[in-house]
């Protein structure tokens, strides 16, 4: 393994947890998500990226470009919503609540994540297509 799948699955797993802990807050805030949004949320949000994982062992070319896609579905369906479009879900009108910093500091972190799991997902991507093996050359 090499330090970009050590990055990719790590960077996962963050995610993964950060989205554990923002999905809790939403539930202690009660601010719930339409049935689509849910089911996207459900779909992209928490299996896609997990579903990358057994993936990167045997075809890495498949699994970082399948990363960046649900990544930046992601991080296109969480920023508006957190913080440029009105509505419940938007960290600026959450009120004041024990929950609402967790609520914050998770909407911030998962877009952090999302961007830097894009990130290493198109640098893998294009170290896996210039190697035909579908194993990435080793960094220079």
């Amino acid at each position: 393994m090499n330090r970009l799948d050590a990055y990719f699955i790590g960077l996962v797993f963050a995610h993964l947890g950060v989205v554990l802990v923002h999905t809790t807050a939403h539930l202690a805030l009660q601010i719930l998500p339409a049935p689509p949004d849910t089911a996207f949320i459900l779909a992209v949000i928490l299996t896609g990226p997990v579903a990358t994982l057994p993936i990167l062992r045997f075809n890495p070319t498949l699994a970082s470009a399948l990363l960046t896609v649900v990544m930046a579905a992601a991080f296109a369906y969480g920023f508006p919503g957190h913080f440029l479009i009105a509505g419940p879900d938007q960290v600026a009108i959450v009120g004041s609540h024990a929950w609402t910093m967790v609520f914050v500091a998770t909407a911030v972190g998962i877009g952090i994540l999302e961007l830097a799991s894009i990130a290493v997902g198109v640098t893998l991507f294009g170290r896996s297509v210039r190697n035909p093996s579908g194993h990435p050359a080793p960094p220079r």
